[in-house]
Parts: C-alpha cells; sequence; structure tokens
C-alpha cells in the first residue's frame, strides 16, 4: 500500500497539499483549505454545512457564511481536476469520495490496521514493518496553523495517533533486542511532548538495555524534576517502579523472548485510537482560557490519587456559562501524557437546546466506537453494550470526560471500571452522588480574573486606555465567562464602541440580557434551559424570587413572598442552590446572581413556567404578578 503517484492525491498528514500528478494544485485560501481539509478529515462521511461553517470561522460567523461555503466548494471543485466528482452534494452538505490511495491519512489508517493484524497473528516483524509504513506517511504535525479549533481538535486525535504507532513500534524493537536505534527517535518525540510519560518510559528501558544505565536513572530524575516544577506532580507508578527495577538491575528488564503462540490484541484497542473516527472529538480550550488555577489544582491532585479499585472522579458544577467544559477541557489537555490508552470525550447532551440528551445505549455505543470497535462488534442492547465497554476497559488507563450530564444514573452505569482511569465529569446541578468523587464547584470569576478576560477579548490597549469602564462592565457581567465573552466579542466587532459606551448601553437597557447576545450565544438561552429542567413548583416560586426588589433573601421572607410554610419555601431555596440558580451566603441566607434575577424577571407569569416558543424573553412592565397557588 503506498500513496497513489498519478492522478489526484491530497496530504494531511503535514501541511495541507493537493497534487495532480506532479503538479502541485493551488487551493486558493484559507477559506477553501480549511472546508477541504473537514472534507478530507470525514472522507467518505457527510459533512454538514453548519459543520464546515464552525471549521472555517474562529469566532461568529457572518450572516453569509452558508453561501461562502457553498462558493468555495464550487471554486474547489473547479481548481481541482475531477473535482465535481470528488465533492459530491448531500442533502444536508457534502461528501468526499476518495480510494484509499488518493489520501494519505487513509494510508496510515490501513497500515494502522495491518499492524495490528500481524501482531494478532503472531508475525512481529510484519507488524513492525507496517508501524514503520505508517509513520513514514508523516512530513510534520498535521495542518499546523490552521487557525481553526475544529481543525485543530482533529489533529490532536491525529497527533495522538502518531504517538501510539511510534509507541507500538517502540514496544516491538524494544522486545527485539533493537533498543539502541530507538533512542534517538524516542527523545525526539520527547521533546515535543515533554509530559508524556509513557514515552519516557519506553526512553529509560531503551537506554537500560542498550547497556546505557547511568544515562537512564539521570533521565528519570530529570523528569521527575520537570514533573515537579511544572505541574506540582510526582512521575507515576509504572515510571517509578522501572525507575526502581533499574536501579536493582532486575532480570525482568531483560529482552522478553519470543512469544510461542500469537499475542491476544483486541481488534481496536484504545490504546491506538482512530481520531477522526471518534464520533466525539474533544472541545476546543478558549485560547483566553483564564483563572480556574485553585479549581485546577485540586483536580489534578484527585488525578494523581492511588486508585481503589474504581477510578478516579471528579464532577465540576456549576451555573449555566460558568466555564465547565472549558475548564474540564483544559484538564484534560495537561494530563493526556499521563493515559497513554486514550482520551474519550461523550457529550450527553444533558442540557441541549436542540438535540434530546443520550440515553444509556447511545452512550455505551459512542463509547464503544471511541475505543475503535466497528458498529458490526457492538450488541444491539444496553445489557450487552455495558457488559462489552467494561470488559474491554477493565484493565486501561483512560481519561474520560462526560460532559453535560442530565440524568445522574448514567454517570453509574457509563464509569470504567479501571482504577487505573479517571473520569471528568460536568454538571450543572450539585444533584450528582458519586462516591469518593471530588465535587468542584464553579462560582463567578474574580475581579482581576474577569477584567483579564475582557482585555484578552478586546485588546489590552482598549481596556487599559478605559480601567475604570472595564471594571464597571466585568460587574454588570456578573463576573460570569460566558457573559464576559459575549461582551468582549461585542465590543470587539465594534470598533468605534468604546468600553464606556457599552457599559451605558447594559444601564439603560429594560433588560440587560438583551445586550448579552452575540450570533446564536446569549446568556438568556443558557439560563433558560436550566430553568426548563426545573419541576413546574419550582419554576413558578423561581420567577416569583427573581421579583422581589433585592437579590437577598432568608427563609422567612421567602416563606412570605411565595405564600408558604418556612419548610416549603427552604425546600425550594436549597432546590435552586442545587440547580446554581441561586447562592448560598450562610445558614438560611441566599442571594440572586445578578444576571440570573435578571433572567427571572424577564420571564412571562404563565401557569406552566414554561419559556414562550422563540425563547425570547418578556420585558417585566408586562408581567402581571399573581402569588403561588
Amino acid at each position: 500500500m503506498t500513496l497513489q503517484q498519478s492522478g489526484i492525491r491530497f496530504l494531511l498528514l503535514g501541511p495541507l497539499e493537493a497534487w495532480d500528478e506532479e503538479r502541485r494544485i493551488r487551493l486558493g485560501g484559507t477559506l477553501n483549505e480549511r472546508v477541504l481539509a473537514v472534507l478530507l478529515l470525514e472522507r467518505g462521511r457527510v459533512v454538514p454545512v453548519s459543520q464546515l461553517v464552525q471549521a472555517a470561522w474562529a469566532g461568529d460567523p457572518p450572516a453569509t457564511a452558508s453561501h461562502q461555503i457553498r462558493k468555495a466548494v464550487g471554486e474547489l471543485r473547479r481548481r481541482v481536476p475531477g473535482g465535481g466528482d470528488l465533492i459530491a452534494t448531500e442533502p444536508s452538505g457534502y461528501r468526499m469520495l476518495l480510494n484509499e490511495e488518493q489520501l494519505d491519512l487513509s494510508l496510515f489508517a490501513a497500515h494502522e490496521d495491518g499492524a495490528r493484524q500481524s501482531l494478532a497473528a503472531g508475525n512481529r516483524a510484519e507488524a513492525a514493518r507496517q508501524w514503520e509504513a505508517a509513520l513514514a506517511l508523516w512530513r510534520g504535525p498535521a495542518l499546523p496553523d490552521s487557525g481553526s479549533a475544529t481543525i485543530e481538535a482533529a489533529c490532536a486525535l491525529l497527533e495522538e495517533r502518531r504517538l501510539s504507532a511510534l509507541e507500538s513500534l517502540a514496544d516491538l524493537r524494544l522486545s527485539t533486542g533493537r533498543a539502541a536505534g530507538l533512542i534517538g527517535e524516542l527523545r525526539h518525540a520527547i521533546a515535543a511532548h515533554p509530559y508524556r510519560e509513557s514515552l519516557r518510559h519506553r526512553l529509560l528501558l531503551a537506554l537500560y538495555r542498550a547497556g546505557r544505565q547511568a544515562e537512564a536513572i539521570n533521565e528519570y530524575a530529570h523528569t521527575r524534576t520537570l514533573l515537579a516544577e511544572e505541574l506540582g506532580i510526582d512521575p507515576s507508578p509504572e515510571l517509578s517502579e522501572l525507575y526502581q527495577a533499574i536501579l536493582r538491575n532486575s532480570p525482568e528488564l531483560s529482552v522478553p523472548a519470543a512469544p510461542e503462540r500469537p499475542a491476544d490484541v483486541p481488534s481496536g484497542a484504545a490504546g491506538h485510537p482512530r481520531g477522526t473516527e471518534r464520533p466525539c472529538p474533544f472541545p476546543h480550550v478558549p485560547d483566553d482560557f483564564t483563572g480556574r488555577t485553585a479549581e485546577i489544582d485540586r483536580i489534578l491532585r484527585v488525578a494523581a490519587r492511588v486508585g481503589d479499585r474504581s477510578p478516579r472522579i471528579a464532577v465540576i458544577d456549576g451555573m449555566g456559562g460558568s466555564g465547565k467544559t472549558a475548564l474540564a477541557v483544559r484538564v484534560v489537555h495537561l494530563l493526556a501524557e499521563r493515559f497513554p490508552d486514550g482520551l474519550i470525550y461523550l457529550d450527553l447532551k444533558g442540557y441541549s437546546e436542540d438535540e434530546e440528551e443520550l440515553g444509556l445505549s447511545a452512550a455505551l455505543d459512542v463509547l464503544l466506537r471511541s475505543l475503535g470497535l466497528p458498529g458490526s462488534e457492538i450488541p444491539e442492547d444496553a445489557r450487552g453494550r455495558r457488559a462489552l465497554w467494561r470488559a474491554r476497559t477493565s484493565s486501561l488507563k483512560l481519561l474520560v470526560l462526560f460532559d453535560h450530564i442530565g440524568d445522574p444514573a448514567l454517570v453509574h452505569a457509563l464509569l470504567p471500571p479501571s482504577q487505573d482511569s479517571f473520569v471528568l465529569v460536568t454538571n450543572r446541578s450539585q444533584l450528582l452522588d458519586l462516591d469518593g468523587a471530588e465535587n468542584i464547584s464553579l462560582g463567578p470569576l474574580s475581579e482581576r480574573e474577569s477584567v483579564e478576560l475582557l482585555s484578552s477579548s478586546i485588546g489590552d490597549s482598549r481596556a487599559e486606555a478605559e480601567p475604570a469602564a472595564t471594571a464597571e462592565l466585568a460587574a454588570l457581567c456578573g463576573h460570569l465567562p460566558l457573559a464576559l465573552r459575549i461582551a468582549g466579542a461585542r465590543i470587539r466587532k465594534r470598533r468605534h464602541w468604546t468600553v464606556g459606551y457599552f457599559v451605558d448601553r447594559l444601564r439603560t437597557a429594560d433588560n440587560v440580557l438583551d445586550e448579552l447576545r452575540s450570533g446564536s450565544r446569549s446568556v438568556t438561552a443558557t439560563l433558560a434551559t436550566s430553568y426548563e429542567a426545573l419541576p413546574p413548583r419550582i419554576r413558578a416560586h423561581f420567577r416569583l424570587l427573581s421579583l422581589r426588589p433585592v437579590p437577598d433573601v432568608d427563609v422567612a421572607a421567602a416563606a412570605t413572598t411565595l405564600g408558604t410554610g418556612p419548610v416549603v419555601a427552604e425546600r425550594s431555596l436549597e432546590y435552586l442552590v442545587d440547580m446554581h440558580l441561586l447562592q448560598q451566603k450562610g445558614l438560611g441566607r441566599y442571594s440572586f446572581h445578578p444576571l440570573v434575577q435578571a433572567f427571572g424577571r424577564s420571564l412571562p407569569d404563565d401557569r406552566s413556567g414554561r419559556m414562550p416558543p422563540n425563547g425570547s424573553p418578556v420585558l417585566l412592565s408586562r408581567i402581571t404578578i399573581r402569588p403561588a397557588s
């Protein structure tokens, strides 16, 4: 299997290139390149126009985005010979139709499969040749400087596949006594991925088997210092055990004898993630991610604990717009090197406006496909899928992120059983109860962090020119990350606006939330999903409490406002605290976040307590207040 040298061929494993015979095809600019990159990454699958729009624009797309995508596809068809046949139009988008030999990524996947099949058959020499052929296709980092968060996320998974291939090849060479030739390759990979302990583990073993014990000991000391100074953690137990074995000159470190029968290598093992075939790539971490250092430290400490018959778990909860997913993905980036068997992201859509929450069976299907299993090997029923998921992950070292949990019972059913795995969960409510889990609740950012986030968004020069107005804007946004990002985006797009001008708009608006919307993002829509999850009686109580003239309320005042006894009032208050629609200030004392109270005041006072069909808030002046029944 080699890359086609005649006709049309495309290269993704390095800078994006398209070739016709020996002629380099000019693709026609950044937009065309991003569209082509996504179509190639999803070769053979329909790519919706909305996905192409998301990949093409880093911020809010223009109103003409869909039209520009269609123009880009048309131009690519004209520039690439036979492009009309290669890029097919589908009802919801476009599909790239290529042979395996026309795309380097497809060949890489074929060599991956060939290596695993050869290893399963006991042919280690052929497996090594397949891994070498797979790695030879890479010309550098995949699609560098794409400028697209969507493409960068896909490339991160491709890089993980490349590193897994390198580690698999290293294991084969180490097992056949070819350690010396590995050292340079491993050092080169470690320079780009200094925190990937699985690479360092192989380097230590290669140095030892090459007769360079002292260098192996020095390499471990360097690694331990690096992890302590940069991340505040110790080397993994596996690396520490190898170090102790090197100190003892343990016979276990000798080159193992060749196996007498084929090794039992499961198809689609999680140690070899299938990059772009993963159903749920990780979301992008905002470039201006700010603050949350204390929360990150807590989560890293949980991840560093020694497991005890079950995975380590951290649950991140907080009100809508507080940045739970951004924090979780930030932590995943910091910890990725410690989990060589794979990183898995699953969005359960528990608070989605447009999509239903994933059920148990559908969630398990996504997880099993994330391990590389084809659909033909996945059982039809949830019980069979769960049994297979637990069996496949029982001895793996995985990092799993369950995002947007709605039903807490789902998490219990989806946990991998391995004590070496680490699970992150994001959830809007505090109702999730998991034994042994560390619960991290996100509040608003500090004033300093809020100003820093605004400065990153609008530019330091604009923020420094109006420090008082910038601080006031942060306060009017309630120091909520989503509100701050929306405010920053609006000011950034209006270069003639001053910060003070936007502050005046917020001060004088009938509803401050009307100003905190940009494109498809709005604080109102985010809070509405939490509100819709409330039982009808709690919705009614929330509306009435938000109409009070002050944000603070105690149990007695709540009982008077709601027309109930103190026990019922306190239950409603505590429920709203659990849902992060109310903040607890002390025993029996509560307070609204300013944007949450503004949202509550904008709601219609109907008996259903539901948002209007278009999701638009109603001005307070149009509300008729009735006491709760």
